[in-house]
């Protein structure tokens, strides 16, 4: 495999990831009761700006989804977080897990939180499921990371049937200088590095008219600025030390969803052709926080004794040739061909068109493709799938495509040069 090939540049950023995650495991077996982010009531007690964006971009998703009508979810790129289990517990419907990296998609503890015949292991730019195989598709921060940002979201547009929901609090760039200086900054030798930046008529033009947004954060309600140092930051958001203050706190957070000074990242929602969603109703916030908030304290908690029960020996997986449920597997494609069905081979699966066989284990399907695609013929698909007849909207988003493919590769010795002579931030 080419050393500047897409796959090659995601299977760096897949080593460092299953690095960071095996550390974040580590770091949750030592911690010692008493550290946790939340007290056994649910009570704040250890909160950063970081745990609080957390928690305020899963508002803003959940403001969206109350307002769609859907029987199956997926995210996508869902990592170490829980989504799936949330959904499943607020809307009862059948949510998945999926990743690239391995680990992150193993159903630790079997049944708890959800992934055990729920997870599939996969490639964005290739995914391995039927058209229309969930009515909800989230993609939750990995815009950004996209190696063929056009392509990927084209492929989550295939498989969603009613909408699908995308965030980023990086790639939206206020302006053409400040999109310009960031994809300057771009160093793919990072693994999971920042490399997509896109203007507002550039996202519009890649999701279409039938498209909302709005803002991540809007810096003027957040409990404390942005550009404040962070050690002032941080003493305020350690003040929020019950579950009604910081509620309200989110409620004030999420109040503002324009973008304009001072407003950070965005949140984008997709509907397919005929779907209604219904905007989000202020009135719901306090209730939606305070249940978002109980739920993720709960989370911790959960999650420290789970790991906590796995070192210790007394928690596990199910048996690793658990094979892939048929219910997930009648969502699924072969990632090669892109339209056989798959068997069950084992705790694999076995390609019924093209005999591809691919592995699995603890009922997790393992669904990269073996073989990288046609770069010009996939973009030539994304575009048609995107933009259609509409020949504006196909020229914009063809010149992001070539654009954003400069940051495959390693910069060259002017750039770096240029990287001594940029200014900071």
């Amino acid at each position: 495999m080419p050393a500047t090939s897409h796959l090659a540049v995601e299977a760096r950023t897949r080593a460092w990831l299953e690095e960071q995650y095996a550390r974040g495991v580590a770091s949750i077996t030592a911690r010692a009761p008493g550290d946790e982010v939340y007290a056994p009531d649910g009570r704040p007690r250890r909160l950063s700006r970081y745990h609080f964006q957390e928690l305020l971009r899963k508002l803003r998703i959940f403001r969206w989804l109350d307002g769609i009508e859907f029987t199956s979810f997926i995210d996508v790129g869902s990592g170490f977080d829980v989504y799936p289990e949330r959904v499943r517990e607020r809307f009862g419907v059948p949510a998945f897990y999926a990743d690239m990296v391995h680990p992150m998609n193993l159903p630790y503890g079997g049944t708890g939180f959800g992934r055990l015949d729920h997870a599939v292991t996969l490639n964005l730019a290739s995914l391995p499921f039927r058209d229309e195989a969930f009515d909800v598709v989230l993609a939750s921060e990995v815009l950004e990371h996209l190696v063929r940002p056009v392509e990927a979201i084209a492929e989550l547009l295939r498989i969603t049937r009613r909408a699908l929901v995308m965030t980023s609090l990086e790639a939206l760039s206020v302006d053409r200088w400040q999109r310009l200086l960031s994809h300057l900054r771009v160093d793919v030798r990072v693994p999971h590095v920042e490399r997509n930046f896109l203007l507002l008529e550039e996202i519009e033009a890649i999701f279409g008219p039938t498209a909302r947004h709005e803002n991540l954060f809007c810096d003027r309600t957040l409990p404390a600025s942005v550009f404040r140092p962070v050690e002032w930051q941080e003493a305020v958001y350690g003040a929020l030390a019950d579950v009604p203050a910081l509620a309200a706190a989110l409620c004030r957070a999420v109040a503002e969803g324009r973008h304009g000074p001072g407003t950070l990242g965005i949140l984008i929602v997709c509907p397919k052709p005929g779907v209604g969603v219904r905007p989000p109703r202020a009135e719901d916030d306090a209730a939606r926080a305070r249940w978002l908030v109980e739920r993720t304290a709960a989370f911790y908690h959960a999650l420290a004794a789970l790991h906590r029960a796995i070192a210790d020996g007394r928690a596990g997986f199910p048996p690793r040739e658990h094979p892939v449920d048929p219910a997930l597997r009648d969502r699924l494609r072969c990632p090669d061909c892109r339209r056989g069905a798959l068997d069950g081979d084992g705790a694999g699966l076995r390609c019924r068109e093209c005999g591809a066989r691919f592995a699995g284990e603890y009922g997790v399907p393992i669904l990269p493709p073996s073989r990288e695609r046609d770069a010009d013929a996939a973009l030539a698909e994304a575009l048609d799938r995107l933009c259609g007849a509409d020949a504006a909207r196909r020229g914009t988003v063809a010149r992001v495509a070539r654009r954003l493919r400069r940051n495959e590769r390693p910069a060259g010795a002017a750039r770096r040069a240029l990287w001594r002579l940029l200014p900071a931030g």
